[in-house]
C-alpha cells in the first residue's frame, strides 16, 4: 500500500458548514500512522476473539454521545455481530448507525477509497457518492479480509467523520476491556464455525475443499466456486415448518431443511440450539449448493443432511 494512501483526505463537506455544532463530533486518538502491511498478528482481535465481541457496547450511547443525543442500541437480527442505533446532532439532524463485525473489509480493492491505521490496524473509509453516508471499515484479518464495518447515514454533516470516530473508539476498546457475550454452557458465539463439522465428512460430499471464514460466525467448504457448503451460526426466532420448510429429524434432533428456489441444487437445514435472548434463540444452519447440478431436493438435502449431522455430533452442548 502506498505511504500516499496512509494520509487521511478531508472526507466530504467543510464540517462548520453543517448544520451541527463544530464541537458535536469529538477528535479520537489512537489514528493514523503509516498503514501496516502483512499479517495482523494482533492478540486482540483474533477471529476466537473477535466472534465473542458484543457489537452493541461499541455504539451504546456513551460511546455515540458526542454526536448527539443518542438512542439505545439495537442487535441484529440475523447475525451475532451487528448493532444498529440512531442519533439527533445538535442541530436536529439525525444519524443512523450501525457496526458489523465480521464484515467483509477489502484493502485490495480500494478505488475511491482514504486507506489509513488506526491503533496500528489498516482501515478503510469509503463514502457515498451522495455524500450522505459512509462506510469505515478496520482490518483485523488478511486472508480473507474480514473485520469490523461501521456505517453512517448523516444528511446533515459528515458521516465519515462521525464514523471515524465511532471506529477509533471500538479499536481502543478492542484493546483496552472489550465488552463480550456472556459465555453461557455450550452458547455458539465462541465455537468456531470452520472446525464445526468433520474434515473428513466435508470432503465426503464436496472432494478437495477448503475452508473459508466467511464471517467470524459462517464458514464456507468448497473447492472453488462450486459445489459449496455452508455452516452459520446466527440468532433467531426459532425455526417452524411453514412457506415449503420440511421438518426432519437429525441424529435426535428437530431441524427444518428446505430446497432453494431456484433450478439448481440447494438445500437448507437448520435447527435451534439453545435459547439466546427473550424470544430468540441460537441457530444452526447448513447449506448444500451447487450451481452446476440440477435441482434435486432428495440429492441435495441427504447431502446437507450428511453435514448437519456432523456438525451436531461436534457442537458444544448447552
Amino acid at each position: 500500500m502506498v505511504a500516499a494512501l496512509g494520509v487521511l483526505s478531508a472526507c466530504g463537506q467543510d464540517l462548520g458548514k453543517s448544520n451541527f455544532a463544530r464541537t458535536t463530533v469529538a477528535a479520537e486518538g489512537g489514528s493514523g500512522g503509516e498503514v501496516p502491511s502483512g499479517a495482523i498478528n494482533d492478540p486482540a482481535v483474533t477471529p476466537a476473539v473477535m466472534r465473542t465481541i458484543d457489537p452493541c457496547p461499541l455504539v451504546n450511547k456513551d460511546v455515540l454521545s458526542s454526536l448527539g443525543t443518542p438512542e439505545d442500541p439495537v442487535p441484529g437480527s440475523v447475525s451475532f455481530g451487528t448493532c444498529r442505533t440512531k442519533v439527533v446532532d445538535a442541530g436536529g439532524k439525525k444519524l443512523s448507525v450501525s457496526v458489523d463485525i465480521g464484515a467483509s473489509t477489502y484493502l485490495t480493492n480500494t478505488g475511491g477509497a482514504v486507506v489509513t491505521a488506526v491503533e496500528g490496524l489498516p482501515q478503510v473509509e469509503r463514502k457515498a457518492k451522495d455524500g450522505k453516508s459512509c462506510d469505515v471499515g478496520v482490518l483485523t484479518l488478511r486472508q480473507p479480509e474480514r473485520g469490523m464495518n461501521f456505517s453512517v447515514t448523516y444528511d446533515g454533516g459528515d458521516p465519515c467523520t462521525a464514523a471515524r470516530a465511532v471506529a477509533a473508539k471500538a479499536v481502543k476498546s478492542l484493546h483496552e476491556s472489550p465488552a463480550k457475550f456472556p459465555s453461557s454452557a455450550g452458547t455458539l458465539t465462541a465455537v468456531d464455525p470452520c472446525t464445526a463439522a468433520d474434515a473428513a465428512v466435508l470432503g465426503e460430499v464436496v472432494p478437495h475443499g477448503a475452508t473459508s471464514l466467511s464471517s467470524f460466525h459462517s464458514c464456507d467448504w468448497t473447492p472453488g466456486s462450486n459445489p459449496r457448503i455452508s455452516i452459520g451460526f446466527r440468532p433467531g426466532l426459532p425455526p417452524q415448518e411453514r412457506d415449503g420448510t420440511k421438518k426432519v429429524e437429525i441424529d435426535g434432533v428437530t431441524a427444518f431443511q428446505k430446497v432453494g428456489s431456484g433450478n439448481d441444487a440447494e438445500c437448507k437445514i437448520e435447527w435451534q440450539h439453545k435459547p439466546w435472548v427473550d424470544d430468540d434463540v441460537e441457530l444452526v444452519s447448513v447449506i448444500y449448493k451447487n450451481y452446476d447440478e440440477k435441482k434435486d431436493e432428495v440429492a441435495s438435502c441427504e447431502k446437507a443432511a450428511k453435514i448437519a449431522e456432523s456438525v451436531i455430533s461436534k457442537l458444544p452442548k448447552p
